[in-house]
């Protein structure tokens, strides 16, 4: 059974993968190995303690770790390879983020004053694309250390956005972040297939544990009391919004866990009860078909 690593582990979209992957855990096999990486050192080992107790078939353990920080990326990466995984690394899943938390630091709501415009908080990429950037090398790093006649050598799963695919003018560095995970996973999809690696990307929409109501899928105010977020927003942000079940980005994780060599570079766009690969942009002449074929060719740019 796979070894895992998980960023954002410990609530929303990271934790209900963790519980995926550790109900995946059978007793007839050995257990799956899941690794719990958040920045949350307070509540995440009991976190992890508890879901060890609910999957007894599943090892969890939890480290603490900063994504945006490639030192601490590096350093719990080696720890986990060299120990509890025992020199094995099947699958990583990117998916620690932020929102802007707020209004935009991008438009100035507020005037900076005589010393002029304020520096933009770029903190969102830092931990949505950077960070990712970080896990997704650092997994590459590792599968590829297994023998060479192992032909599936490991899953990265990065999480994006719907913001990756729709303009959201409200968050435009929010939007930047999953546009680029989007990008990065498309092109390095093409990188690692020859190494029997595969990256894909999870793009959902508004994300949660739906209430019992008799509204379909729509939150009133009464409903926000019980949803459980994905972390990524206060709860009041959601109330008449239109929620995607928390079951349904779960389907699409499955599908790349459970695919063959072929699933490989889709993003999955997450919404409502479906999941839907989106294709990549096609070429705008033959031109740009083949300028971009020959870097490829070369092997840089």
């Amino acid at each position: 059974m796979p070894n895992v690593i998980i960023t954002g582990a410990t609530s929303g979209i990271g934790l209900a993968i963790t519980r995926y992957f550790a109900s995946e855990s059978s007793s007839s096999t050995q257990n799956n190995k899941i690794a719990m990486l958040d920045i949350n050192a307070t509540t995440g080992p009991g976190i992890a303690s508890s879901l060890a107790a609910e999957y007894p078939n599943a090892v969890i353990v939890f480290r603490k770790c900063d994504v945006s920080s490639w030192e601490e990326q590096a350093a719990v990466f080696r720890e986990l390879y060299e120990n509890e995984f025992e020199g094995k690394l099947d699958i990583v899943v990117a998916n620690a983020g932020v929102s802007e938390r707020g209004y935009t630091t991008l438009v100035e709501h507020e005037k900076g004053g005589a010393d002029g415009p304020r520096k933009p908080d770029l903190s969102v990429l830092d931990i949505n694309l950077s960070g990712v950037i970080f896990s997704v090398k650092l997994a590459i790093y590792y599968m590829d250390l297994k023998p060479a006649e192992e032909k599936e050598r490991g899953l990265v799963i990065c999480t994006a956005s719907n913001a990756g695919l729709y303009a959201l003018p409200t968050a435009p560095l929010y939007a930047a972040s999953k546009f680029g995970v989007v990008g990065l996973v498309r092109s390095t999809a093409l990188l690692v297939e020859d190494k029997g690696i595969r990256i894909n990307a999870l793009a959902p929409a508004v994300l949660g544990m739906l209430p019992l109501s008799p509204s379909p899928n729509i939150l009133t105010r009464a409903d926000i009391i019980g949803i459980t977020e994905t972390n990524i927003a206060p709860k009041e942000l959601y109330q008449g919004m239109i929620i995607t079940p928390m079951e349904t980005l779960i389907k699409a994780v499955d599908g790349f866990a459970k695919g063959g060599r072929e699933v490989n570079g889709q993003i999955a766009e997450v919404h409502g009860e479906n999941v839907t690969v989106r294709e990549a942009h096609g070429f705008v002449d033959g031109d740009t078909e083949r300028n971009l074929g020959r870097f490829r060719g070369l092997g840089w740019a």
